[in-house]
């Protein structure tokens, strides 16, 4: 039996069972890396067919199908149309070039970008279908991640969006702050809870994170809830400016309170003599001296900057319409001009 086996231990036997070895892996890698690049390409045209915007402008997608024109050439038009607004246009172009890119990196930056432009067209299934086919090439894509937990958001999906910020966290993303605003909307959408069962859910959020507060503030005088000192006083009115100019009297009378942000605020409104205060915003300021001398047609207005893209907004918001940042809004108090109504008729 030995001298029947005597071949196997021969070396050169040996490498020559290691060199097929390699052979066959090498050549099944070589096959299979051409069947998945077969299947891709397959799986990205069905995907692009399922979103082609059907146009009569024949030229126009004959030019953009053009094999000569590069695709670097391509991405700048879409993104010229896009920050112009056009979104069809952009949207065309991006799926054109999804089918001429083969690498599996390309396919996935386009399919996020795609995913934004259809988030900003306020196409919010399209968006999420688009970034979850970007993660399926790709699934740590981060800015994939991050904005279709915000489409979810959109969409009043908040477990969706609480299993991406899950995601996310594991990426080693910071999430404390967006996970606990997706838990306070999805407090205020349950409709079996009483409005008190919301505001007791909605205060032990905002003791651990005092920027609810303003959410929670805003639920209580929506719904006409009683407002104690206490809770009042305790309020961060710096992002609160806004609300509390507009208080109704009758849910809230600010002159009980004594800090100087509010007295600054009843001053401003001649509700209390004016008198000299220091660190209060300029607007405020001026406001109260106006008031002081009689002068009866000013009045505040305010805007919105965000401070993590710079961008400003006319309406206060706790997601950066832009760049979809939380809590980063700062309220900047206007000096306008009173507008007095008047009551046209055209009888």
């Amino acid at each position: 039996m030995d001298n029947f086996f005597i071949e196997y231990r021969d070396p050169l036997f040996g490498v020559i069972i290691l060199f097929a070895i390699v052979f066959v892996i090498s050549f099944s890698n070589y096959w299979w890396g051409i069947f998945k690049s077969k299947e891709d390409k397959q799986s990205i045209d069905k995907f692009v067919k399922k979103f082609e915007i059907v146009t009569d402008e024949n030229e126009y997608k004959k030019l953009l199908e053009d094999a000569s024109i590069p695709l670097e050439s391509l991405a700048l038009l879409a993104h010229a149309y896009a920050k112009g607004g056009d979104y069809e246009k952009a949207i065309n172009i991006y799926l054109v070039t999804l089918k001429r890119v083969k690498g599996k990196d390309e396919k996935q930056y386009l399919l996020s970008t795609l995913g934004k432009i259809y988030f900003k067209a306020g196409f919010l299934h399209r968006s999420s279908d688009v970034f979850l086919e970007s993660l399926r090439l790709h699934p740590r894509n981060e800015e994939s991640l991050k904005y279709l937990s915000v489409v979810y958001e959109q969409l009043q999906e908040y477990a969706k969006a609480q299993e991406v910020l899950e995601s996310l966290e594991e990426m080693g993303a910071k999430v404390h702050l967006q996970s606990l605003y997706l838990k306070a909307l999805a407090i205020l959408k349950e409709s079996h809870l009483s409005d008190k069962e919301k505001k007791e859910q909605l205060l032990v959020l905002a003791k651990e994170e005092p920027f609810l507060k303003r959410k929670l503030f805003e639920f209580m005088c929506e719904n006409g809830m009683v407002i104690e000192p206490s809770f009042f006083e305790d309020l961060p009115f710096e992002e609160m400016l806004d609300v509390v100019w507009y208080l109704d009297e009758r849910v809230y009378n600010i002159l009980t309170c004594n800090k100087d942000l509010v007295r600054a605020i009843a001053m401003a409104k001649g509700l209390i003599p004016y008198e000299k205060m220091e660190q209060i915003p300029f607007a405020l300021e001026v406001l109260g001296e106006l008031q002081h001398a009689g002068y009866q047609e000013a009045t505040l207005g305010f805007e919105y900057m965000c401070m993590e893209c710079k961008q400003v907004f006319p309406i206060h918001f706790y997601r950066c319409p832009h760049c979809q940042s939380i809590h980063t809004a700062k309220i900047h108090p206007l000096l306008t001009q009173v507008q007095h109504e008047e009551n046209l008729s055209f009888l």
